[in-house]
């Protein structure tokens, strides 16, 4: 019976002679090409000298079993284009799956013709056995190569992006065309300009920046947008929609994790730096402690932004307002006051809104103006920032599950 180790090393020694190796090598690349689903076509010389490197390395493990993996380099090469090309890595893993079908059917033909004292089966086995190993290891250095190479030339071109913009938003010395440009031909020169700005609680949130992001754009509408990363724990984006949005809501957004802030801006390159000095400048009360909503938009919290510039002077301004008001204890009494000065319904209709009695209503206002000392409308538009500044910054953090616009 023909021993299979001493068939294997006159197999190896037979299919190394040249023609056999291009004869072999051609109707691999052939394979791996034949329907056009595989767009290398230009690259079949690198394919060619991929797949004889990867032959005569596979051949040489039949004679050193023990030698250690080592992808070959024109596969290497390979791996680098791809990436450089944008090519994903199903297509990658394509090229992949079709040398090894090609491979397998070689191998069986093989088996097949192969003396017939020799055991078929433990040949069989043993093409399959080596041929999985040798393509899964060779996979598996290929996709890490290729991701590496996606994620050199994403931070590459993210700092660049970055670096434009930063030009832009910093002294407006960058033209429009230049900008839009850097930003994949995002239009800048348009009537109006949305810019969100991301920001992660905590480092492990880093992650969720970007499917936040994608939230709010899905919930804005169907508009063209772009994403610049400075890197930390913030991500910018800017929207092509021309308008302000409606009112956004239910975007899935964890406020644990990761808090969005929205501005508005007009035309042109003005309107584009500005839009995103808004969403920026939100920051501030986004980030306040009382705070919890996912989505802040600084046309809604302006007033509080300004006054929160000066950070002393406004909690002067909130506790002379106030006054008792203010105290810990008198919470409900301050939703109450904001209800009713913010509502066009009479006391009683709100009461029966929100499923209290009439009374309860006129008792709490009639608490609340003693510790004023003074009538609610008196200076309302005074005690409605003096209440929004005290609950976003002077008061504990509160869970809710609101979002707002």
């Amino acid at each position: 019976m023909t021993d299979l180790a001493a068939w294997l090393t006159a197999f190896a020694d037979e299919q190394r002679r040249p023609d056999e190796v291009a004869r072999w090598v051609a109707s691999t690349v052939d394979a791996i090409l034949a329907d056009g689903e595989i767009d290398l076509a230009d690259l079949r010389p690198l394919l060619l000298k991929a797949v004889e490197e990867h032959w005569y390395a596979f051949l040489d493990r039949i004679t050193l079993p023990d030698a250690e993996f080592e992808l070959v380099p024109t596969a290497r090469a390979i791996a680098l284009e791809a990436a450089r090309r944008h090519l994903g890595l199903p297509l990658l893993l394509k090229v992949y799956q079709r040398a090894q079908e090609a491979s397998w059917d070689f191998a069986v033909q093989v088996v097949r013709q192969a003396p017939s004292d020799l055991d078929h089966e433990a040949l069989l086995v043993w093409f399959w056995t080596k041929a999985t190993t040798w393509f899964g290891s060779s996979v598996e250095q290929s996709v890490l190569i290729h991701q590496a190479e996606t994620n050199r030339i994403r931070q590459r071109g993210d700092a660049r992006r970055f670096e434009v913009v930063s030009e832009a938003l910093r002294d407006r010395s960058v033209a429009p065309s230049e900008l839009s440009a850097a930003l994949d031909g995002h239009p800048v020169n348009i009537a109006g300009h949305i810019a969100l700005v991301a920001h992660a609680l905590t480092a492990d949130s880093i992650e969720q920046l970007e499917p936040a992001l994608s939230a709010v754009t899905r919930r804005i509408g169907p508009a063209r947008s772009v994403l610049v990363r400075p890197g930390g724990r913030e991500m910018w984006a800017w929207l092509a929609l021309g308008e302000r949005p409606d009112t956004v809501t239910d975007t899935g957004i964890d406020p644990a994790a990761v808090r969005v802030t929205l501005g508005v801006g007009g035309s042109g390159l003005d309107g584009f730096v500005a839009a995103h000095l808004d969403a920026q400048a939100a920051q501030r009360v986004a980030l306040a402690p009382g705070r919890r909503e996912p989505l802040t938009a600084y046309d809604d919290v302006a007033a509080l932004v300004l006054v929160a510039h000066d950070p002393a002077a406004a909690e002067r301004f909130t506790r002379a307002t106030l006054r008792g008001l203010a105290d810990p204890p008198h919470g409900r009494l301050r939703e109450t006051v904001r209800e009713v000065l913010t509502s066009a319904e009479t006391a009683d209709r709100i009461a029966e809104r929100l499923g209290i009695h009439k009374n309860t209503i006129r008792y709490r206002l009639t608490q609340a103006e003693g510790l004023l000392g003074r009538p609610l409308r008196e200076r309302a538009g005074d005690l409605l920032l003096a209440l929004d500044y005290h609950d976003t910054f002077l008061t504990e953090p509160t869970v809710n599950n609101h979002s707002f616009s």
